[in-house]
């Protein structure tokens, strides 16, 4: 019976461990970006998942946006890779990630900036606990290994950015940012900019 409650209790602590280890490493890259450390950021960020994750989304906006005339989808979207292709590299910088992370905006963007960064400050008391502990519930998790955690969690859902992380090598990374719709639109429309 010992053995049993003490198996139970370390499987009980190894899976707490397990579900807030994405949420260190997410105040981890928080506290890279506000330190503006190339090297963490670096370490806590896939770009190469990152790219393709940024690129469907603006694609598929950019591509409403465009008259096809009949051409086939793929060959569109083929298309419109090449050209979003000048706006994807000004984004997957750590320095554009850093301006990303830190307001809600990039860089020379006119939208309006998400109140006090994506990252909310950890302080020990009940409104920071309240605001992690939303946090928590919102986030949803695919499988064991990728989470996705809306930020910040108190504003409307198409105002929010939706962050993924995925388990690779024991360590949880970046792979995926879902823009808000404004800011889809923005950078939209600097792809368009880009074609002419």
């Amino acid at each position: 019976m010992r053995w049993t409650l003490r198996i139970s209790f370390l499987l009980f602590l190894a899976w707490a461990i397990f579900m807030v280890s994405p949420f260190v490493a997410l105040y981890d890259l928080s506290k890279a970006v506000e330190a503006k450390d190339i090297d963490r950021i670096t370490e806590r960020v896939n770009f190469n998942a990152l790219r393709a994750s940024l690129a469907r989304q603006i694609l598929g906006q950019f591509l409403k946006t465009q008259d096809l005339g009949g051409l086939d989808p793929q060959t569109a979207a083929q298309a419109g890779t090449a050209t979003l292709n000048p706006v994807l590299e000004e984004l997957i910088t750590p320095q554009a990630l850093i301006d990303l992370l830190d307001d809600g905006q990039l860089q020379q963007s006119g939208g309006a900036a998400v109140a006090n960064g994506l990252f909310f400050p950890l302080r020990f008391d009940a409104a920071s606990f309240e605001k992690a502990w939303r946090t928590f519930i919102l986030s949803e998790t695919q499988g064991f290994r990728a989470i996705t955690i809306p930020l910040p969690a108190d504003e409307q859902k198409d105002r929010q950015f939706r962050i993924t992380l995925r388990l690779s090598s024991a360590t949880w990374r970046l792979t995926g940012i879902e823009l808000p719709e404004t800011l889809r639109k923005e950078l939209t429309k600097r792809a368009a900019a880009a074609t002419k």
